[in-house]
């Protein structure tokens, strides 16, 4: 340690404030590093829904399962370098005393930020739900589109 540097403390911050600076300093240390596939994904709290990202020739797609939610518990928005994709899923159980055997459905918040290694049109993100799946399209663009939030169709 550096005798002239005071030690770092992250007193004050909320788990998810501490998440969430974690998680944007892993994604900008691995865009310095080599890796296998150019698409950064990273999870800041909570579950994480399982997810298949995809590039083609004119489009990144993301296809997220996230069953047993409502569209108005989704949240999808980017930035034009960053989607996020946020929501909680309500407990399942009913109320009451029970005895479990199985637990294994995961309830709750959860957030999951995809770095999109090129711009693209947030004019012409699409999104559909169907299914218990999320899926998201954005088309490439040549300039840096602005912030954007989309209605889950």
């Amino acid at each position: 340690m550096n005798p002239k540097m005071p030690p770092v403390t992250f007193e004050g911050l909320s788990a998810s404030e501490f998440d969430n600076i974690r998680e944007l300093l892993e994604m900008l240390m691995s865009e310095h590093t080599p890796a296998k596939h150019k698409i950064k994904m990273k999870t800041s709290f909570g579950w994480e829904p399982p997810m298949n990202v995809f590039e083609t020739d004119s489009e990144f797609v993301v296809i997220m399962d996230i069953s047993g939610m409502a569209r108005n518990d989704i949240a999808v928005a980017t930035d034009g370098a960053i989607l996020r994709i946020s929501g909680v899923r309500k407990d399942l159980i009913p109320p009451g005393k029970k005895q479990f055997h199985s637990l294994e459905i995961q309830v709750g918040p959860f957030q999951r930020l995809i770095g999109i290694p090129s711009p693209v049109d947030a004019g012409t993100l699409t999104t559909r739900y169907d299914n218990g799946l999320l899926e998201i399209r954005l088309k490439k663009a040549g300039e840096s589109p602005g912030r954007r939030r989309v209605e889950i169709e």
